[in-house]
Formats: structure tokens, C-alpha cells, sequence
């Protein structure tokens, strides 16, 4: 059995204000939403449709990138933790929580149309950064083509989105919504 590595960043920087309290400005209190990020490694059962539910038993879901940052602390903390950054933890990708949601057999392909992936936890879904001629729904080992989405770990390409076949074992990015105190506005 591979050991699982877990690794932890909070991002204060992440924080979605709600403003309570209104009635009155000098009375308002402001909280906020902070993400925390655990990346496991690969099982012996870690395709994308088990780490999904393996994200939501612990009270998570496949992590969502909502901006730049947020990638580049993710593939930071991976690069710099020791035995996560190897294809036996990772099996050349990390799953996140994007993926094709149309029904099999799909009724066209999502080639180069990248806005056929959607999120598994409604967040921003701005921020995209597809590995070069990705998104490619390569059918070649699978009629059924690549509907789910990694960070894929190959020489040359360290971290960017790649699709990939769902039953793929990979290691996976949960994340996990916590309150936390933000300045007033």
C-alpha cells in the first residue's frame, strides 16, 4: 500500500466576505470563507470518481482553482514536499475537482472546448491554465475519451490542467471550506 503523504495549506487570501449585521455600519461583522488544501498520494483505488467521494467522507471536495495563486501554492507545496513530488505518489497527476459531466456516450467530443468541463463545487470558474493542446479527449484507450481533469506531472509539464481518463489511479488535491476572521470592510 503507498503511504499517503497529507499536506496543508490554509489561504487566508482566499476569503469570500459575507457581510452580517447591516442594519447598522457600526455594528456589522465581517466573516469569511478560507480554503484549506490536504494532496494525497495515489492508492490503490484513487481514480477521480473515488477520490471524489474520498474528498467528501472527510466533509471536502476535489479542490477547485479559483485563481493564479491558488495554483502556484498548490504545485508549490507539492515540489516542495519530500516524496510528493514522484510518480509514486502521484502517478503523473494529481486529480482536481474538473471534469466532463455529460452522460456516456458523449455527443461530441470536448476537444479543445474547454468549456465543456465544469467543477464539482460551485466556486469561481474563471481561472483556466490548460498544459499546451489540452484539453485532447484522447479516445485511444477508451471510446468513452478523457472526462476528468489532473494536474498533470510529466517532464515538462509540472502542474498545468490535463484530461485524462477517469479511471486513471492518481494522486488528488481535497479541499476543505473553514471559517476564519477577516478584516472588516
Amino acid at each position: 500500500m503507498m503511504v499517503m503523504f497529507t499536506i496543508f495549506l490554509a489561504l487566508t487570501s482566499m476569503c469570500l466576505s459575507q457581510v452580517q449585521g447591516i442594519e447598522s455600519s457600526f455594528n456589522s461583522t465581517t466573516s469569511c470563507t478560507c480554503y484549506e488544501y490536504k494532496i494525497y498520494c495515489m492508492t490503490s483505488n484513487s481514480d477521480w470518481d473515488w477520490a471524489k467521494d474520498e474528498c467528501e467522507r472527510q466533509g471536502g471536495w476535489l479542490a477547485t482553482i479559483d485563481k493564479q495563486t491558488t495554483h502556484q501554492q498548490i504545485r508549490n507545496i507539492i515540489r516542495n514536499t519530500e516524496g510528493a513530488d514522484t510518480r509514486e505518489c502521484h502517478n503523473y497527476g494529481f486529480w482536481i475537482g474538473l471534469y466532463d459531466p455529460r452522460p456516456l456516450p458523449k455527443p461530441s467530443s470536448h476537444k479543445s472546448h474547454p468549456e465543456m468541463f465544469t467543477w464539482v463545487h460551485d466556486q469561481c470558474e474563471e481561472f483556466e491554465v490548460w498544459e499546451e493542446n489540452q484539453p485532447n479527449d484522447d479516445i485511444s484507450e477508451s471510446s468513452d475519451g478523457q472526462n476528468c481533469v489532473q494536474l498533470w506531472y510529466r517532464t515538462g509539464h509540472i502542474g498545468n490542467y490535463d484530461d485524462e481518463y477517469c479511471y486513471e489511479k492518481k494522486g488528488y488535491v481535497c479541499q476543505f471550506g473553514t471559517d476564519c476572521q477577516c478584516a472588516a470592510e
